[in-house]
């Protein structure tokens, strides 16, 4: 039994501040880990855990294997990746651009579901203070991978090619620039003269068919595997500058040496009334009391409540977003600075009574919530 999985076995029997922190230290130092990667999105594989983007890593070989086989069974198709330790931290930034939150660590052992952002801080980046090369899209990235996973699947759900569409649409890229041709005089003091014969270019891809395409990066990671030397300069972009160069060559592709996502000019227009069609939808939310009262799914959540005396009571709405309806629980109390790793204990308590309806959570202190939950009756009270 590997160090790690001695820990959180341990930690599952008495759960403590002092040893969670030990398994963080663990997973940070640990001379070898393994990660499940997806073959169909050429990342690392994607799982729903209570409604969160979770990776699957392994403190021992062996324990990856017996879930390849659990997941082989399920007709999907993953590989392994090795992650030494001096790739560490490499790995969790790679996570985060790529849209994870959470990972599972030994899934089919005794396991244990960790915040992402436990383990490494999450960025804030202001935009006044953003610069090019710290351009990320984790939610585009996340929508590619989930859909790559599942194109073996005859008929993909519209709903998940909505949402690639509007994360592609709402989207940050960074694209090469050769200044080559480029030719500045510096003038006095701080002014740059550029003259009226420069030119600025944008390198093309040309694939197997002959065929040219603008590259669009995700972020620095996706765009150093293209520029690995230095050769070009980098600017920001948008979907408008997609639309701008699509009718100059035969499309767009996004991470060539990623998800390889190709556009061409009917996929722009495509993805410009899917993204108007999505923001419609999500603009409509009514919140009322559920029609079929969820017995089993509520005491589950009062079960998860008993021992967390910062809670004082918790209440039940059915919220429709568009189409899509979920549980809205909100939890009266302090609630702790990152409720993350509570809504999941919760979720994977209360998820198997909850009728297949995803359950969504907050604060009962929030403007939104005062509002929706005005005059409700507590469906658990604390004692």
């Amino acid at each position: 039994m590997s160090v790690l999985q001695k820990l959180i076995v341990k930690f599952n029997e008495k759960k403590n501040q002092e040893l969670y922190v030990r398994i963080i230290k663990e997973i940070q130092q640990a001379e070898m880990l393994w990660i499940a990667f997806s073959e169909n999105s050429n990342n690392y594989f994607l799982g729903n855990e209570g409604g969160r983007a979770a990776a699957y890593i392994f403190s021992d070989r062996e324990y990856y294997q017996k879930y390849y086989v659990h997941i082989s069974n399920k007709g999907k198709k993953i590989d392994v990746a090795e992650n030494p330790v001096k790739y560490r931290m490499a790995l969790f930034g790679d996570l985060y651009r790529s849209g994870f939150d959470c990972i599972v660590i030994d899934n089919g052992q005794t396991y244990l579901k960790i915040d992402l952002f436990d383990i490494i801080k999450k960025p804030v980046i202001k935009d006044k203070d953003k610069e090019t090369s710290s351009i990320v899209n984790p939610d585009l990235i996340r929508a590619a991978n989930f859909i790559f996973q599942e194109q073996e699947r005859d008929n993909i759900d519209p709903k998940l090619w909505q949402i690639l569409f509007d994360e592609i649409f709402k989207g940050e890229y960074i694209i090469p620039v050769d200044s080559t041709k480029l030719v500045v005089d510096k003038k006095s003091g701080k002014e740059l003269n550029i003259s009226n014969d420069s030119r600025i270019g944008f390198p093309l891809l040309e694939n197997k068919d002959g065929k040219k395409f603008y590259p669009f990066f995700t972020d620095w990671n996706e765009y150093r595997k293209f520029d690995m030397n230095t050769q070009y300069t980098i600017m920001a972009a948008g979907f408008k500058d997609m639309e701008k160069f699509v009718d100059k060559a035969d499309g767009i592709v996004i991470n060539p040496f990623g998800s390889n996502i190709i556009l061409n000019y009917d996929m722009l227009s495509t993805i410009t009334e899917a993204s108007k069609e999505l923001k419609k939808e999500t603009s409509r939310i009514s919140v009322g009391d559920p029609k079929n009262y969820p017995l089993q799914m509520v005491r589950k959540i009062s079960e998860s409540l008993w021992d967390k005396e910062y809670i004082k009571a918790a209440y039940l709405k059915l919220m429709l977003k568009g189409r899509d309806e979920s549980y809205l629980v909100a939890l009266e109390g302090k609630l702790p600075e990152r409720p993350e790793q509570l809504y999941d204990e919760i979720s994977e308590n209360a998820l198997p009574d909850a009728n297949n309806i995803p359950i969504d959570f907050i604060d009962y202190s929030s403007d939104f919530a005062k509002k929706v939950f005005k005059d409700a009756e507590p469906f658990y009270t604390a004692k």
